[in-house]
């Protein structure tokens, strides 16, 4: 017991006495501020409390070095370019499929084929087997 006692002496010893916890600790409210000023001077005094709070909000930012902002803008052209090749690649076969005269009903089968055959080429390659 004795031993438990100097143990928790040692610890508040530094300042004398012991932290109070937080369902003891008393909550500071803070009393409603009323607006500055008349009905001319509020709308700016409100603009520049805006813009003061837009500014420390903004001196939290973590911004991106510029290494990473050009390393994103390069991977966002080019997903935007490979997918503008994609959708014309296929907007110019599904045109020739029409062309040629396919009924829509089959070409939503020619489709659905295409389809399976490449998702099942992926799950092939993710898989391991090819």
């Amino acid at each position: 017991m004795a031993v438990e006692e100097q143990a928790r002496r040692a610890l508040t010893e530094k300042k004398g006495k012991a932290t109070p916890g937080r369902r003891s600790r008393k909550v500071k409210t803070t009393a409603k501020v009323e607006p500055q000023g008349n009905a001319i001077t509020r709308p700016l005094y409100m603009t520049v409390d805006y813009f003061s709070n837009v500014r420390s909000e903004l001196n939290k930012v973590a911004w991106p070095t510029r290494h990473d902002t050009r390393r994103l803008t390069i991977l966002c052209i080019n997903v935007t370019i490979a997918s503008a090749i994609f959708l014309g690649i296929l907007a110019v076969i599904w045109s020739e499929f029409m062309r040629i005269g396919l009924n829509p009903g089959m070409a939503w089968m020619l489709l659905a084929v295409i389809v399976a055959m490449v998702g099942g080429a992926f799950f092939m390659i993710r898989r391991g087997s090819i």
